[in-house]
């Protein structure tokens, strides 16, 4: 009996939590965007704690509240987008499985839940998220024309800039359905280590994960990305074409990968050389402002995965002894 009404109280009060989180990612700018991620937190603490019926009931009780307190609409649209992410993530943790399995379970649902949030939006709400989205960057875009006139740009110059934001805008909208799968992993992620945070301090306990300069992806992911290669030589004279559009999408996840790969190659060797730290920093900064040096860095990690240069598999070892 104590211990139900312990899961009672602590369910209520996280459920709050999540009602507190809803109308800070509704009514706050900038930093409740950042919140609205977080909404499957509560969620996720309830389960590891109290098992998965109390973090059902923890959702629910949330939910009825922001469709009161905001609107059936945005309470709809959050149980859609992280409700089952939060269940799966509080139950992962609660049957205490490694962080990689945990990650992969968690990554499914989120990806499912984005997925079902989509298809909620297109054929039950009548809206089209993506497309709402693109017409207000490219409304930003035509209103950037007087902000460069105001800094005194020639003509030749602002018509440059506002073809290399055409192209940037377009490549997003190509490059889209690939963002959207990389954000499920993200968000499995932000939460899994808030929670564990969170319930470290409360006297659980959790296996980490392998220091960053261990990690290692799959080798089957040199296959999808050496055809997705292949795919966008040849469809690259057909732009519109869906083998084109899945092509560069299977390129971007993938490169997503190697790109990990090869920083967690880079930390490796200054760990192992005794070099500064902040070299990795820069080599990270140069990602996103660089081209050619993100290219180069999927590469290093596509050809760590084939030589083993940190010797992840231990065969040099093994040939030694």
């Amino acid at each position: 009996m104590i211990r139900k009404t312990s899961a009672m109280v602590e369910a209520g009060i996280l459920a709050a939590i999540a009602i507190v989180f809803a109308i800070i990612s509704m009514y706050v700018p900038v930093i409740g965007s950042f919140i609205n991620f977080l909404w499957p937190l509560p969620i996720a603490i309830c389960g590891m704690r109290n098992g998965l019926r109390w973090s059902v009931m923890t959702l629910i009780v949330s939910d009825i509240a922001v469709a009161v307190l905001i609107s059936p609409l945005h309470a709809f649209s959050l149980l859609a987008a992280f409700g089952l992410v939060g269940l799966t993530l509080g139950e992962c943790m609660r049957r205490g499985y490694k962080p990689f399995k945990l990650m992969l379970i968690s990554s499914v649902a989120c990806l499912i839940s984005i997925g079902a949030s989509f298809l909620i939006a297109l054929y039950i709400m009548g809206i089209q998220p993506v497309d709402m989205m693109f017409t207000s960057l490219e409304e930003a875009a035509r209103e950037s024309v007087g902000y460069y006139q105001s800094m005194g740009m020639s003509q030749t110059e602002i018509d440059a800039a506002v073809k290399s934001n055409a192209e940037m805008l377009r490549m997003m909208r190509l490059i889209m359905p690939g963002a959207f799968f990389l954000c499920a992993p993200i968000i499995a992620f932000v939460n899994y280590l808030a929670a564990r945070k969170i319930l470290s301090k409360l006297g659980a306990a959790f296996e980490e994960f392998p220091p960053f300069t261990q990690w290692n992806v799959p080798g089957w992911l040199l296959w999808p990305y050496g055809i997705s290669l292949l795919m966008v030589s040849y469809y690259v004279q057909y732009p519109e074409s869906l083998m084109y559009h899945i092509s560069v999408n299977l390129q971007v996840i993938t490169s997503v990968f190697f790109v990990l790969q090869g920083i967690a190659l880079i930390y490796w060797w200054l760990e192992k050389n005794n070099k500064p730290k902040w070299w990795g920093t820069v080599s990270v900064a140069l990602l996103f402002f660089v081209q050619i040096f993100s290219q180069i860095i999927v590469f290093v990690g596509a050809f760590d995965l084939v030589f083993d240069f940190r010797n992840l598999s231990g065969k040099r070892t093994s040939k030694r002894a």
